[in-house]
């Protein structure tokens, strides 16, 4: 028996990554909303059966689609812990004014806002590199640096998210 994992033939590798792209170009244009299994299989040129038989639905199909776009987050280990919260937010000011992340964004914002599944869907794809940034938050809080001794992590997460998410979302798009 063979341990080693079957090589993907190149043309499977090929459509894998035309659907994935075309997902994301969907996903950035008309939203989540609208975004259906047909129009990314028409704008990347393959039947729906071709999809399907990668993804079970849009939600698989998006997830796979997105952590085309995720970067490894290697948290900083020298500095304070003000600097080391100020480079992880850097670092993500950077990955979301990519093209990509920066024309999604809009529409996954939306589509948590108005779909449960997607919420939770997109709470969980996020956990890991959030947890990273409230380590950093709670480390500081415990160890004094915030003068303020109400912040907690959800306070300045929400502090950040006021401060750093787009105000103007797309027109909404499907069934609220």
């Amino acid at each position: 028996m063979n341990d080693a994992p079957a090589e993907l033939d190149p043309r499977v590798e090929r459509s894998r990554r035309v659907i994935l792209e075309a997902t994301l170009d969907e996903l950035g244009e008309i939203g989540y909303g609208s975004m259906t299994i047909e129009s990314v299989a028409r704008r990347a040129g393959v039947g729906k059966a071709t999809i399907y038989r990668h993804w079970q639905g849009k939600l698989d199909l998006l997830g796979d689609a997105l952590e085309t776009l995720k970067r490894p987050i290697t948290p900083p280990t020298e500095g304070s812990t003000r600097e080391r919260i100020v480079a992880l937010l850097e670092a993500l000011v950077d990955t979301l004014g990519e093209s990509r992340w920066s024309m999604c964004m809009p529409a996954l914002i939306d589509a948590a806002a108005r779909d449960a599944t997607f919420q939770r869907f997109h709470h969980q794809f996020v956990a890991a590199r959030r947890q990273i940034m409230v380590d950093l938050v709670v480390e500081g809080v415990a160890a004094g640096r915030r003068s303020d001794r109400r912040a907690t992590p959800t306070s300045t997460r929400d502090r950040v998210r006021r401060r750093a998410l787009p105000r103007q979302l797309p027109p909404r798009a499907g069934p609220p």
